[in-house]
């Protein structure tokens, strides 16, 4: 097995109790990942990508499947104590060695072509990005809501360009503007991605070909959902206190 690939990009995912989806999102990545004409799933010794896995504190199954992920695909798995999401995407980001950054929630599921699609904006000079967002389980109102905050990201605006489900940027990038803003629970993209939209828009591509699934669960598991969520959103837009409370248990 080869180990000595240069590794051009570097994929984290923060994950606390997400057994549900956790093993479909890596195996997505490790599909994403493989080199043409490879069958099946690749060892990510073999491939340009690294992924790494942010075990935040899970009490479920998460930690039994990531594993299994580590022993056959060469994913790497770090744990930590209990702390927020902007945290774990930071402590993945520091131990990362690739020139490119991809952020994956732990139950967002990314197209078999998204790597390629990174690398290949990368290539054209873009150093961050963001895709359209659709919903992983169906539904009309999910669809409404993923396609009403899509087009909201379409708006010139640079706080227009957040929400960290699948993003992606360069090394220098995260070091320029980032790290992710650890004091907050809404919004912590901002400094990366709007920061960098306000200096060099034109090296920011969203990408509205690109597709990538992801969990409307924490509307459709709390009563008044996509109501509730939207108001904190609005909330989080126009104050900083709408951004750092957030007591709902899924997010």
């Amino acid at each position: 097995m080869t180990h000595d690939i240069e590794k051009m990009i570097s994929v984290v995912v923060p994950a606390r109790n997400e057994a549900r989806l956790i093993g479909q999102t890596i195996e997505a990545i490790l599909h994403a990942a493989a080199l043409p004409h490879h069958i099946g799933l690749p060892h990510l010794d073999e491939t340009h990508t690294e992924l790494i896995v942010v075990d935040n504190a899970s009490t479920d199954q998460t930690t039994e499947i990531v594993n299994h992920y580590v022993r056959q695909y060469g994913v790497q798995l770090l744990q930590y104590g209990h702390m927020n999401p902007p945290t774990a995407r930071n402590r993945g980001a520091e131990r990362a060695c690739g020139r490119i950054l991809v952020f994956v929630d732990a139950d967002t599921i990314i197209p078999p072509h998204t790597l390629r699609r990174v690398q290949h904006h990368y290539t054209r000079g873009y150093q961050a990005g963001i895709t359209w967002l659709a919903s992983l389980e169906g539904g009309m109102r999910a669809w409404c809501w993923w396609t009403f905050w899509c087009l909201i990201r379409c708006l010139p605006l640079a706080c227009a360009k957040a929400m960290p489900a699948f993003m992606f940027c360069t090394r220098e990038v995260y070091e320029g503007y980032g790290p992710f803003d650890e004091r907050v629970l809404i919004g912590e993209e901002w400094p990366i991605l709007a920061g960098f939209y306000r200096a060099a828009r034109q090296k920011l591509i969203y990408d509205r070909s690109l597709v990538v699934l992801t969990s409307s669960r924490r509307m459709d598991l709390q009563p008044w959902g996509y109501w509730r969520t939207f108001g904190r959103y609005v909330w989080a837009v126009f104050h900083r206190s709408g951004r750092i409370t957030y007591s709902d248990q899924w997010r």
